[in-house]
């Protein structure tokens, strides 16, 4: 399960790094729209670079309309078996900040307690936002996650708006 946590972790560094495209584009009334691109491949590259850890065998992100699935084997550190872990991942609008929700956790086909998969939740939703927005002042309004990529678009106020 710790290793779980960790690839919870990564995902937000993914953004960090560079995995994702900005398109800035100013609105009618003056304020700017910014929206923040990631696709499934990119999101698995830097999950796979960014886990780095020698005992991971694969790794694999397929996003769907609405959510995406995550999928691991490791080997498992308590003898020679393979340790599997598995999760499913919403995202959505709260108050202006992402929400993420995840759920279906199981490792080794063992439910993973409600308690971490709540951990999970903040942390990830927390990480997501701030490696997507390029302004700390900015406001979530919308996040999209299809088969082909998560989409976050952000509005800053300006002088103008």
């Amino acid at each position: 399960m710790k290793k779980t946590v960790m690839l919870i972790a990564v995902v937000a560094l993914a953004l960090l790094a560079g995995a994702c495209s900005i398109d800035v584009a100013r609105n009618p009334d003056g304020s700017l729209q910014i929206e923040t691109v990631l696709t499934e491949e990119s999101l698995a590259t830097e999950l796979a670079k960014g886990i780095d850890d020698p005992n991971v065998i694969s790794m694999d992100v397929d996003m769907k309309d609405g959510y995406a699935l995550v999928a691991m084997e490791a080997k498992s550190e308590w003898g020679d078996g393979v340790d599997e872990v598995a999760f499913k991942v919403e995202m959505f609008v709260v108050d202006g900040h992402l929400g993420v929700n995840v759920t279906e956790a199981v490792w080794n086909d063992i439910e993973i307690p409600q308690e971490l998969t709540d951990l999970w939740n903040e942390e990830l939703a927390k990480e997501l936002e701030e490696g997507a927005k390029e302004d700390p002042d900015s406001t979530l309004v919308a996040v999209e996650l299809t088969e082909n990529d998560l989409r976050m678009e952000f509005r800053h106020e300006t002088s103008k708006s």
